[in-house]
């Protein structure tokens, strides 16, 4: 039986979401984030990483400040990574990069930390190194929760 206190949003730009099967979820589009929940948006949002390329990719374009920002602009905003420490640590292994790659990277295991440790240090943006896409999206499920059961809905000015 799905839980029908709250609708968690998902971000029409995701390609592949979590499976959120227990909770009543819509497809909409998202400002910040890839998730929500229904009436939150404005205060609440979980920004998903698959991989260490993906934050690594993400963290050397030019728009990376603009998205600190956006996420630093909404009050509760998690980041939650679908890899481990150890993952960072070893970069490029294991990683998406091509092996015939590797040599080509100016991005190191310290200057993706360097950043992981910005985001929670300067901008208060919470991150979680959640192992994998199954553990995120049980964290996620609890973070909704949570932050939908402190904001009632039409009382967001709460916490």
């Amino acid at each position: 039986m799905k839980n029908q206190d709250f609708t968690i949003i998902v971000d029409t730009r995701e390609q592949t979401p979590w499976e959120l099967n227990d909770f009543v979820t819509a497809k909409l589009k998202l400002d910040v984030g890839d998730y929500s929940v229904r009436g939150l948006e404005s205060i609440f949002c979980i920004e998903r990483k698959r991989n260490v390329s993906e934050f690594a990719h993400n963290i050397t374009e030019s728009r990376y400040e603009d998205f600190v920002a956006r996420l630093s602009s909404i009050k509760h905003s998690f980041l939650l990574l679908e890899f481990t420490l150890e993952d960072v640590m070893k970069y490029p292994i294991g990683s998406t990069v091509p092996k015939y790659l590797w040599g080509k990277i100016k991005i190191s295991p310290s200057f993706i930390i360097k950043h992981i440790i910005e985001l929670q240090l300067y901008h208060k943006i919470p991150v979680w190194f959640c192992g994998n896409s199954h553990h995120a999206q049980k964290i996620a499920a609890q973070i909704c929760e949570k932050v939908h059961k402190q904001n009632p809905p039409g009382d967001i000015s709460i916490t």
